[in-house]
């Protein structure tokens, strides 16, 4: 099996020609491969030929390659009064106070070495 791809031109493209790059040129190779071969291993010759005559393949091979942009119009609106409900009510405070053990705290006569000056 032997398959050619062609790069389109972008609309309002200004420059005569349009290349497609390394990696995605990779890419569509990749994926090229993969639905012929997916293809030709599931059927036999006899259906695999009748599936070249109303371009099917190359018709699933284009639609796979179109790469398509995402582009968001518009952020989501913030709504504080609908965070505040789904966040919860913590009014309250829950924490206890935990007492320090007296060996830990240093007293405020005492001087205390520096290690390294």
């Amino acid at each position: 099996m032997f398959c050619i791809a062609f790069t389109n031109r972008r609309l309002n493209q200004v420059k005569r020609t349009s290349y497609a790059q390394s990696s995605q040129i990779l890419q569509i190779c990749r994926k090229m491969r993969e639905i012929m071969v997916n293809h030709a291993s599931s059927c036999d010759l006899k259906d695999f030929v009748a599936k070249f005559i109303p371009e099917f393949i190359g018709k699933e091979i284009e639609k796979a390659i179109t790469g398509g942009k995402v582009k968001i119009l518009k952020a989501p609106k913030f709504d504080l009064g609908k965070l505040m409900e789904v966040d919860g009510d913590y009014s309250e405070d829950v924490g206890v106070k935990l007492d320090r053990p007296a060996e830990e705290t240093v007293a405020e006569g005492e001087a205390t070495e520096v290690v390294g000056a």
